[in-house]
């Protein structure tokens, strides 16, 4: 395994505990708020991901698992752009409707769409670079485009509404919700950096993609905090 590949699972590795310990604190701060509920699987859902991520990036001796890790991995992520969404319905709307099926059912039907796509079209494991000790996945780029869009195109509504509410408002609220909106726009960037990552098999292009996310993270924490 090249140097590279060992820092990309570093990266990768360090971003899941940040996430991990993130969602933990944003729970313990009220753990019965509806909000930080779904803020805290926001961030444990990106947590289990990208462990499973760099779990599998760890396997060189049994190639039969590595892309049902891979897949499981990704639908963590594909939850997590739905959990984002959430914690905007329940910004926006009373308790009950957001949890409505027009809200959150359609967000799990989204979910659903996202996933189904894994076992359809699935991944697969480039086998020259496995031979040479290094796990590489290809997913086709019909897939890896459509999946990420919507994860995108969520995450830049998510941040635009966060923006539009935050200037009806005043006082703290409007200063916690200042820090979600710059924490979702900076994640976004490293969404839209992890992307190209994939299509131009990129791994620097991952690795910054992992720091930016990782700073919009801490960003977001900052206003839970405040």
């Amino acid at each position: 395994m090249d140097l590279f590949n060992i820092l990309k699972i570093i990266t990768t590795i360090i971003t899941a505990v940040i996430a991990l310990i993130i969602g933990l604190r944003v729970l313990s701060l009220n753990k019965s708020d509806l909000l930080n509920r779904w803020f805290a699987l926001y961030f444990i859902s990106s947590s289990l991901g990208f462990t499973f991520y760099a779990i599998y990036h760890l396997i060189l001796n049994n190639k039969d698992i590595i892309i049902p890790l891979m897949i499981i991995a990704q639908i963590f992520f594909n939850f997590n752009s739905i959990s984002l969404m959430i914690t905007l319905f329940v910004l926006e709307k009373y308790t009950k409707i957001a949890m409505s099926m027009k809200y959150l059912g359609t967000m799990l039907i989204l979910f659903f769409v996202m996933s189904i796509g894994y076992f359809i079209f699935p991944p697969y494991l480039d086998m020259d670079d496995y031979a040479l000790g290094i796990v590489n996945t290809h997913t086709p780029s019909g897939l890896l485009i459509f999946v990420n869009t919507i994860r995108i195109v969520l995450a830049i509504y998510a941040a635009y509404r966060y923006i539009i509410i935050n200037r009806k408002i005043e006082g703290e609220t409007k200063n916690r919700i200042k820090w979600f909106s710059l924490g979702v726009i900076i994640i976004i960037l490293g969404l839209f950096i992890n992307l190209a990552g994939g299509l131009f098999s990129s791994i620097v292009m991952e690795i910054i993609a992992l720091i930016i996310i990782d700073i919009g993270a801490f960003l977001v924490l900052k206003g839970f905090l405040i």
